[in-house]
């Protein structure tokens, strides 16, 4: 059977696209025959670049920005896709937020940031799509491997993406047949700047497959699953290397 994703141009959005794994899916979706909304918040330069390339693919982009932490900046992200596009087939919930929080420090602060970037503006991404998603679509989430196994200086970003593992079940099964709903659970795939040669020994020390991912790694596995997996909904594809195996 013809993948009808794949047979004519679809209109993706990419939230956090200017930069890092974000970056990599927009062009990977664009290569794959996708226009592109570039969503950013503040890598305004970024995002242009990213659109550029696009364009110089024969694809469609636009640059929008929005803070997804707030619900009326979500409405009218959503608008401008609509009013740009007409249509939305794909939505990548990338955009995240990663920030320590050692256990003896922790706050209310802590909580509410990672889960209203994280979680909560997914959840109202995912909701304002499906109304655009007018002849079908697919929603995939960006989740961690932390979501199952925690990380204990990360609680409350561990917290939000298990929340979102969640979110992406209970979602296939409310927005299905039309919307297929999935997520890419990546290990590492970049460091932080601030991690030193030992802590990023250890990781490493940790995985199967004796090294960290690329954002190649992540972005094919995403095109996998909104494009060509026509027949999965509510799965969640570890991108490793085998440290979940842990």
């Amino acid at each position: 059977m013809d993948n009808p994703l794949a047979s004519a141009n679809k209109v993706a959005l990419v939230t956090g696209a200017a930069v890092r794994v974000g970056r990599e899916i927009a062009l990977t979706l664009a290569k794959a025959g996708c226009d592109i909304v570039v969503h950013y918040r503040n890598s305004v330069k970024q995002a242009q670049e990213v659109a550029n390339e696009i364009r110089a693919m024969g694809q469609k982009a636009e640059c929008i920005s929005a803070d997804l932490t707030d619900s009326n900046a979500i409405d009218e992200l959503f608008l401008k896709v609509l009013d740009r596009f007409g249509r939305l087939d794909i939505l990548v919930n990338s955009a995240a937020v990663f920030a320590r929080t050692p256990v003896g420090e922790l706050d209310e602060a802590d909580f509410d940031f990672h889960i209203n970037m994280n979680l909560k503006a997914p959840y109202l991404c995912s909701i304002a799509a499906a109304k655009l998603m007018h002849d079908g679509g697919a929603i995939i989430n960006i989740a961690d491997v932390a979501a199952e196994r925690p990380f204990k200086n990360h609680v409350p970003y561990c917290v939000s993406k298990a929340g979102l593992l969640m979110l992406t079940r209970g979602l296939a099964k409310g927005l299905a047949p039309a919307i297929r709903v999935n997520a890419v659970s990546p290990g590492t795939v970049l460091f932080r700047d601030d991690e030193d040669e030992a802590a990023r020994n250890f990781v490493i020390s940790r995985i199967p497959m004796g090294d960290v991912g690329t954002p190649k790694d992540i972005a094919t596995a995403v095109r996998f699953l909104a494009i060509e997996a026509t027949y999965v909904t509510g799965q969640i594809l570890a991108v490793d290397g085998g440290r979940s195996l842990h």
